[in-house]
């Protein structure tokens, strides 16, 4: 049936009147509503909810048209002819193949207004918090017994004003319009205390109110929270102490607290402590969040920890920080300084635990602990990229990545914005390289790379090429990067495809990539220089470089392991042991078995495997990581890496 004949049926059988009668009087009920739906005291999201019900509406409308108009008019006709059924025949399939257009545009549009209107933006940078219903600050009862604190109780209710209406968290009732109330009903002759008129009045969802006291030559100050309808304390506020010469301190601590407590009242099950921090404090501490800058993100942390000294998330972020950091010492001790609000916060001390685990290289016990935190708060970009790291890097389960990854949905996620975003990606490809999920990992690499160019993503991309044996890619690839990239960047990305060609057990095309760097200009590359020479077995030229390396950099123990394997292939025995005696000088605290894992090297490079093995899982036992050049992604473990032995290292925290 042609459209035109479709749309003169419908005219002919009343179904565009009908349908206009639906339309215009669902407008005429939107339009009623959202004049009427604050006075009427219904929620702001009233107008949305109506909106959804006559969309979802719509289409069952048509259906019954059709079954209650359109079908019993038809029933009544006398009976047709052959050509007539064919037209019925032909209107009814048009009529349900539109009302089947019509239910997927309301479906469509339905889901458009619920993402819109009800679902959590996690964009903004700075705490918005959430309108609720109003509010009634009371004047502060004067218990001090000297008139002269009378207008420090009017001061303490309207700085608390100030702090709720300038923060946007909801309208207030103040002191004065319960007095005005008290003289209107005064004035009718009906007696009614202060309580009563809030309650049956005014009827705020909360009530703000508070004492204050002497107690030796200070104020004391007390706020608390209760119920509007019922009257009941919700919250109790900390208690503040100042000079009673100085009452605005007191007053203004604990308007930080109040506001503090609006802004985390929707975040509860988040938050790390059962008191709220102030709101200096947590708006510093999510001002860090947000930032991408190394010395902004700490100066932060220590605003707010300097704004609420018992805030104990930023503490905890401060020593991940500087664990990260790898100033393991300073980290440790910022934790030694960390004491829980109490023995029964269990994740207050779940996550003390952690990061002691960590600082010791436990890490089964660092893996359990964070899956703790993870299970709390999977949403979390930090913590859900934290259980990715150490999933894969310190417990080696790749398989658990991807679960952890797909918890967060990263369709929405502006990655020039979003450096956590970027890690993720980081983590979760390496994880799929290690489940030899290369094209995955090429593919999400890829297109992650068209949004914004993260140079952290160049060297699994190029591992994961190689692996793929995806050469001319790799080719392409390396030709773009050494147009754009730094020098010291292009000889890393040779290094490590040369590298990875040496796993494959392809000597030739690994030399190819190194002989890349041996011909590049040494002093800007001198240390990638070595490796090349190194891993092309040129040991020679490789101990020259090294030696000169090692003077500047006497504690670097991969420059001293590779030097000590050098000497020892050019059969320099002496120079050799003076180097392994140099690095078991070298072990200190905090290294996670980096010495144990340099021996390993060098017992593989003598072909000594039992003292490889031992050196090795003494190495991860003292929490050395499982990363993208240690253990199996190691060239000079590539004769041992398919071993039983290897097998126990590389599974030792599982």
């Amino acid at each position: 049936m042609k459209l035109k004949s479709f749309f003169k049926q419908c005219h002919e059988k009343e179904v565009f009147k009908m349908l206009s009668i639906y339309v215009v009087s669902a407008w005429v009920i939107l339009q009623v509503l959202s004049i009427t739906w604050q006075p009427l005291g219904l929620p702001q999201k009233s107008v949305a909810f109506l909106i959804i019900v006559l969309l979802l509406c719509f289409p069952l409308y048509i259906f019954f048209l059709w079954k209650f108009r359109i079908v019993p008019s038809q029933k009544t006709e006398i009976e047709l002819d052959e050509k007539e059924k064919k037209k019925r025949t032909a209107f009814k399939k048009m009529y349900f193949s539109s009302l089947g257009i019509i239910t997927s545009l309301c479906v469509i549009s339905v889901f458009l207004i619920v993402t819109k209107n009800f679902s959590q933006n996690n964009a903004d940078n700075l705490p918005k918090i959430i309108k609720s219903d109003k509010i009634a600050v009371l004047k502060f009862g004067n218990n001090t017994g000297d008139p002269q604190y009378d207008i420090v109780s009017k001061m303490a209710s309207d700085w608390i004003i100030h702090g709720i209406t300038e923060n946007n968290v909801a309208q207030v009732i103040t002191q004065d319009l319960i007095d005005e109330y008290k003289t209107i009903l005064k004035g009718r002759k009906i007696e009614e205390d202060e309580t009563t008129i809030v309650k049956e009045y005014l009827k705020p969802s909360k009530i703000i109110s508070g004492n204050f006291y002497l107690k030796n030559g200070s104020l004391l100050f007390q706020g608390m929270l209760n119920d509007g309808k019922t009257n009941k304390i919700n919250f109790s506020f900390k208690p503040t102490l100042c000079d009673a010469n100085n009452p605005l301190k007191c007053i203004e601590d604990l308007n930080e607290s109040i506001t503090g407590y609006f802004i985390t009242e929707d975040k509860k099950k988040l938050m790390l402590q059962e008191t709220p921090p102030k709101y200096d404090a947590y708006k510093s501490l999510l001002e860090a969040k947000y930032s991408n800058d190394s010395h902004e993100y700490i100066n932060l942390l220590n605003k707010a920890i300097t704004a609420d000294s018992t805030y104990f998330e930023p503490k905890v972020l401060r020593v991940a920080h500087y664990y990260n950091q790898k100033e393991f010492k300073k980290s440790d001790s910022l934790l030694k300084l960390i004491k829980p609000d109490s023995y029964t916060n269990k994740r207050q001390l779940n996550l003390l635990n952690m990061y002691e685990a960590l600082l010791k290289g436990d890490n089964r016990t660092t893996y359990k602990t964070i899956l703790k935190e993870y299970e709390i708060a999977p949403f979390d970009i930090q913590t859900n990229k934290t259980a990715m790291v150490v999933a894969l890097q310190h417990v080696n389960r790749p398989e658990d990545v991807e679960a952890i990854y797909k918890t967060v949905a990263m369709d929405s996620m502006n990655l020039q914005n979003c450096f956590d975003c970027v890690l993720r990606i980081y983590v979760k490809v390496y994880a799929d390289i290690e489940l030899a999920k290369y094209s995955t990992a090429i593919a999400t690499i890829e297109s992650a790379q068209k949004e914004t160019e993260a140079k952290i993503l160049n060297r699994p991309l190029v591992i994961a090429y190689v692996r793929a044996g995806k050469e001319e890619a790799l080719k392409q690839f390396l030709r773009k990067i050494n147009i754009i990239a730094t020098p010291e960047d292009t000889q890393e990305l040779y290094l490590q495809a040369g590298k990875e060609y040496l796993l494959k057990g392809d000597t030739l095309k690994a030399n190819e990539f190194f002989n890349k760097i041996i011909n590049t200009e040494s002093e800007t590359v001198s240390g990638k220089l070595s490796d090349a020479f190194f891993y092309k077995e040129e040991y020679a030229k490789a101990k020259s470089i090294l030696k000169k390396i090692h003077l500047k950099e006497p504690d670097n123990i991969e420059v001293l392991t590779k030097l000590a394997i050098s000497n020892m292939k050019l059969d320099y025995r002496t120079d050799t042991e003076k180097n392994i005696n140099s690095l078991e000088n070298l072990r200190a605290d905090y290294q996670f078995g980096e010495v144990d894992y340099a021996l390993g090297q060098y017992y593989a490079a003598t072909n000594n495997k039992p003292e490889l093995y031992k050196h090795l899982l003494k190495a991860v036992a003292n929490g050395h990581l499982y990363h993208w050049k240690y253990f199996k992604n190691d060239p000079q473990f590539k004769n041992y890496n398919k071993s039983k032995e290897f097998e126990e290292v590389m599974n030792f925290w599982k």
